[in-house]
């Protein structure tokens, strides 16, 4: 059988299962993760309410990188310590896989939101980062305040997410104050109002101002439910009822607000801290959603960027506006770079749950959308992603097929280079022990 040496950029849910999968076909893997452990957004990105599917998610990337002939190279990033024509010319890797998520925000292009300059303007992703991580002893990172009466902008599961975030730590440290330690996981299962009765304090005497979610349509339009590209009459019916249950069941639970029809102008400043957003007020016309003509202006401290995540820039790596320049989306293969193919939301560029769901199903095999009684089930969506990764190996080894096997001399050559960039980084060859080294230490 032929083999062959083959580079994995990201070693999350897609790149994990991408490196097991050819692992399991003959080949011998490298993965290149640009943190120390490979755990992606199910740890950066899913706040840590979701304790168990965390838990389950990172034992499952475990199992795969920890096998033999998968080498971990960690804290290295595409780009900065090695380049994609690096890994091909004068590393020689036949084939490159980038499954690199979607990790930058998608800017907020309103007037005002350049001139922003403090904290007042807050991004979904470096905000997540923080609350999953702030509580850690070795936690320095950048620290993050959440104001009364927070304005989030969106409409997806990430935004109600954010919002949810934000009245946590609202009442968090409201009830700090009065001496009382809540729990959070208490809090995101039996709702705040319950948490609270139980630990003998009232909401209303905490005076919190709560949260705002304001989106450009109509509740019964948000983004929580994954539909396939040409629905049905019934299942439009279904996902507009179980996107009304999702909202009600959280804005009971947890007390943000939810504000729909409104579209931000323009973010309004005060020596460059935000005093206010100024909304276009839509309405659904015709099949569209448009301007009615009037306006509404906010005033808020804070306002919280959640439209959704796009690649990062990548030195070497071709863009088109947003996304990753593709010779065709569907094989992922990115221009001016044969043998490199792009999987997961390095292709669509979309970090959202939706379109994930339909990128799955365009790619191959798709199993239950995990929707059911206006819930969200999370480690469905996961086990979907797996099925892409899969579905996308198949078609990477056809392309290898059309190649040359590994010679020894090329495979010696990777395998030292991938020893020095390990030492490079203070990985001496064992995930498991490296893990263990890394968690412990936080």
């Amino acid at each position: 059988m032929k083999t062959y040496s083959v580079a994995v950029i990201g070693g999350a849910c897609a790149g994990s299962e991408i490196a097991a999968s050819l692992r399991e076909r003959g080949m011998e893997v490298v993965v290149f993760e640009q943190n120390p452990l490979p755990y992606g957004k199910i740890e950066d990105g899913l706040p840590r309410w979701h304790l168990k599917l965390q838990n389950k998610e990172m034992a499952s990337i475990d199992d795969k990188l920890s096998r033999e002939g998968i080498h971990y190279v960690p804290n290295c990033k595409l780009g900065e310590d090695v380049t994609l024509t690096q890994l091909r010319e004068d590393w020689g890797f036949p084939l490159i896989v980038m499954a690199t998520g979607a990790w930058r925000d998608r800017p907020l292009k309103v007037d005002g939101a350049d001139e922003v300059t403090d904290d007042s303007l807050v991004y979904q992703n470096p905000f997540v980062y923080w609350f999953n991580h702030y509580h850690e002893s070795n936690y320095g990172g950048k620290t993050y305040r959440v104001d009364q009466e927070p304005i989030v902008i969106g409409g997806g599961l990430a935004s109600i997410d954010v919002a949810k975030i934000c009245m946590f730590q609202l009442v968090l440290e409201a009830a700090r104050e009065r001496g009382v330690t809540l729990e959070l996981l208490d809090m995101e299962h039996k709702g705040i109002f319950k948490t609270l009765d139980k630990a003998g304090l009232n909401y209303d005497d905490l005076n919190i101002k709560p949260a705002r979610l304001f989106y450009r349509k109509r509740v019964i339009d948000m983004p929580l439910v994954p539909l396939d590209d040409d629905p049905t009459e019934t299942q439009l019916e279904k996902a507009v009822k179980v996107r009304e249950k999702l909202i009600r069941n959280a804005t009971t639970k947890y007390g943000f607000e939810v504000h729909p029809l409104r579209a931000p102008l323009e973010i309004l400043l005060e020596e460059g801290s935000v005093t206010g957003i100024r909304f276009q007020v839509n309405e659904f016309r015709d099949g569209r959603f448009v301007a009615n003509g009037e306006t509404e202006t906010v005033a808020c401290t804070q306002v919280i960027s959640s439209i959704g995540s796009i690649p990062e820039c990548l030195s070497g790596v071709p863009m088109i506006g947003e996304l990753y320049d593709t010779n065709n989306p569907f094989t992922g293969e990115l221009n001016q770079h044969p043998g490199v193919y792009l999987v997961g939301n390095a292709i669509t560029g979309r970090g959202n749950i939706k379109d994930s769901l339909r990128n799955a199903k365009r790619l191959g095999n798709l199993v239950e959308k995990g929707i059911s009684e206006g819930e969200l089930d999370y480690s469905a969506v996961f086990r979907q992603r797996a099925e892409m990764a899969r579905d996308h190996v198949a078609r990477l080894h056809e392309y290898l097929k059309g190649m040359p096997p590994t010679d020894d001399a090329t495979r010696d050559r990777i395998r030292e280079r991938t020893r020095e960039l390990q030492a490079a980084h203070g990985y001496a060859g064992d995930y498991t022990a490296w893990r263990d080294k890394i968690l412990t230490s936080r």
